[in-house]
Parts: structure tokens; C-alpha cells; sequence
């Protein structure tokens, strides 16, 4: 599994590699197969879900999107209280 640091200025860094990376590069390393992790630098908050989600929102404005279908069972499924 392949940790991301996340900083407080939103830059996102890749601890395997050991550079900083962009959401585009990321979104290649998930389709690449790896698992990620990504992480808050000072807090320790797990920003996974949230860093997935921001990468589907980008995506989207650029053209790609998610069939309709498929975005419902993400809504159906909920998404954890915690």
C-alpha cells in the first residue's frame, strides 16, 4: 500500500517515491492497481475517501464522468456515519 502525505497547503506527497504528486497521478496509481493511503502530515486523519472523491469531482469537470447507474449505487450503498 502506497502512502500519501497530505499537507496544509493541499500539496500531496508520494512517501514511495519519494516526490510530490498531483490528483491525476494518483487516479494513474489506483488504475495501476495500487492501494493508497492517504494521510493528513500533522493530524494523522485518514483523507482516503475524501482525496478519491475530490479526484472523481475533477475528473468529472473535465469530461470524464461516471455512468449514472453506477453513481447511484455509491448513494445507495450510503456512506458510513462515523
Amino acid at each position: 500500500m502506497r502512502t500519501i502525505r497530505r499537507y496544509s497547503n493541499r500539496k500531496l506527497y508520494d512517501t514511495q517515491e519519494s516526490h510530490y504528486v498531483t490528483l491525476a497521478q494518483i487516479a494513474a496509481i489506483i488504475r495501476a492497481g495500487d492501494d493508497i493511503h492517504v494521510l493528513h502530515k500533522s493530524t494523522g486523519e485518514d483523507l482516503t475517501a475524501a482525496t478519491m472523491a475530490q479526484i472523481i469531482f475533477e475528473e468529472t469537470k473535465q469530461g470524464q464522468t461516471l455512468p449514472v447507474p453506477e453513481l447511484r449505487k455509491i448513494i445507495v450503498s450510503g456512506l458510513p456515519v462515523g
